[in-house]
Order: structure tokens, then sequence, then C-alpha cells
């Protein structure tokens, strides 16, 4: 889901996902305002171009691109820019989202506490930011979206939160578990959530997510799309039309199915099933002759 609101130049965009409840992304383009927030969550925000100072907790912080600014839920913030107007990107969590990261990934040792209030990021998490934002959308699929996210909290995590330790290996991780996610997303991969396919495999979800793409060089979205991929591909063969065959296949639409699939085979699926049209007509023309053959036998026996 996403409502935006455009005035002159600027543009701020207000994202969310039915598969992350509780997590908002805000996309702020060309913004000349001061922003006065009370935010109750917690959020971390990117500057890519704005720069200007963010008064927060009695002090007033240098904001610009290469640091985020960390707020604590009931923390007003109050940012203002020095002259230019500027771009940023802010993730807001419920409380409880980030406690459950905290106890899945540094059990019995953190709190859920920034180690400052403005952090300089590595080129990684800035990268991992980036990719989070770019992918929420309303055509994103559940297990793409959190599991996008997942990644990103790793990373947020070891950098942003006091006393946190680095992420552990997935070296030690169950190869059975594994195996059993592969089972479940070829059983039932076109619809498949992150959350299910962990439980079902017995491991945490950032266990169930670093294993497998250990494992198979893919993480589970990633491995569920050419799952979608390869089920088209089998339905375009079969004469469907395009359509029909975005909706099967869990896309938002035919526009969305078709750059998926040209970015995959390079090709359009009108393109990719041409070919074979010939063949099809002739399989339905016999269909439709049998049928209308058996539809007359049967009046003649009445």
């Amino acid at each position: 889901m996403s409502s935006r609101v455009s005035t002159s130049n600027e543009v701020v965009d207000y994202r969310r996902s039915a598969g992350l409840p509780g997590v908002e992304v805000i996309n702020a383009q060309h913004s000349p305002r001061e922003w006065r927030v009370m935010c109750p969550n917690y959020a971390v925000v990117m500057f890519r171009t704005w720069q200007g100072g963010v008064r927060s907790r009695g002090r007033v912080h240098a904001g610009q691109p290469g640091v985020v600014f960390c707020n604590t839920p009931g923390e007003v913030m109050v940012a203002n820019p020095h002259q230019a107007p500027g771009s940023f990107s802010v993730l807001e969590l419920e409380a409880n989202i980030l406690e459950q990261w905290l106890a899945e990934q540094q059990p019995n040792s953190v709190q859920p506490d920034w180690a400052a209030v403005m952090s300089p990021i590595s080129a990684q998490l800035r990268r991992h930011f980036c990719g989070f934002f770019a992918t929420l959308s309303p055509t994103a699929s559940a297990m793409q979206v959190q599991s996008q996210l997942l990644e990103l909290s790793e990373v947020m995590i070891s950098e942003l939160i006091a006393g946190a330790r680095q992420p552990r290996p997935a070296a030690a991780l169950t190869l059975r578990g594994v195996a059993r996610m592969r089972e479940c997303l070829n059983e039932e991969g076109l619809s498949i959530d992150l959350e299910t396919l962990a439980k079902r495999a017995g491991l945490s979800r950032f266990q169930a997510l670093r294993a497998f793409k250990q494992r198979y060089g893919l993480p589970p979205h990633a491995y569920q799309l050419c799952l979608r991929m390869g089920h088209a591909r089998r339905l375009l063969l079969e004469g469907a039309p395009a359509a029909d065959v975005a909706v099967r296949c869990g896309f938002a639409d035919q526009s969305h199915f078709t750059r998926h699939f040209k970015r995959f085979h390079g090709v359009t699926p009108m393109q990719y099933a041409f070919p074979h049209a010939p063949a099809v007509r002739g399989i339905r023309d016999r269909q439709r002759r049998t049928a209308k053959s058996s539809a007359i036998v049967a009046r003649s026996d009445r």
C-alpha cells in the first residue's frame, strides 16, 4: 500500500505492506520544509541528499549523506534543511518488531537502545537500506519484502544497536531444515511467506534466510520467483493468455508479470508463446471438434 503527497516539487511517499505489519517507509524527495515529528515508534532516517540540523534530546545534530538519525519512541525531532531542498528515507518499526529481532539475533545480551542519535553507516548498510526501500512496493511479494527487511535488520543491528555482536554464521545450521524449506517451496511456493516457511522447517526466520541462501545461492524469495517463472512458462505453452498467467502465478497484473518475465528470459510472454501458437491452436481446434461431436451424439441419443 502506498499513499503519496505532492506539494510543488516536493514528493512524500508513505509505503506499507500487508506482509510487514508494523512497518512503514517514508520517502521524501526535494523536501524544503521544517519537519516536526513525535514518532511513537523506533525509526531510522537515511539522508540521501538532505543536509541540515536535527534537534533531538536537547542537542542539534548534523544530518547529511553518510549518516543516519536514530529515533527512540516518544522523542521529538525538529529538522531544518540548511538551504537547498533534499531527499531522505525513513524506516519506522513498532517497538515489538525491534525487540523480536534482538531476541532472535542477540539472545540474553542486548536491549533495544541505539548506540548514538546520529551514526555513520557503512556502504553495506546503505546498500541494504536502499534495496529494501526500493523493494517495498504494492507489486512485491510477502516473501520478498520479509526477506529484504530481515537481511537489512542484521546489518542494521550490528552497526546501530549498542552492545550488539556481529551476526552468527549459518554453517552450523541444520541442512535438514533447509531441505524441508525447499520441499515446501516446491509444493506450495507460489504463495507461502517466510514466517510460515521457517516454521515448517523448524528454524527461526533469520536462520532460514541465512541457511537457504548459503545452501542454494539464492534467498527464498528469489527461489520462489524462479518457481513462478517456471510455472508461467508451462501455462504459456499450454496456450493460457498472459493476463490469466499473471493472476495464476501471483503477479499484481500483466505488466508486472511481463517485466519479470522479460528480465528472466529476454523476451515478453507473448514473444515466448508465439512460436508455439499454431500448435496450441491446433490442439484447441481438435478439442472443440471433439466436444462438438460429443454434444451432437448426446443430443441424438435423447
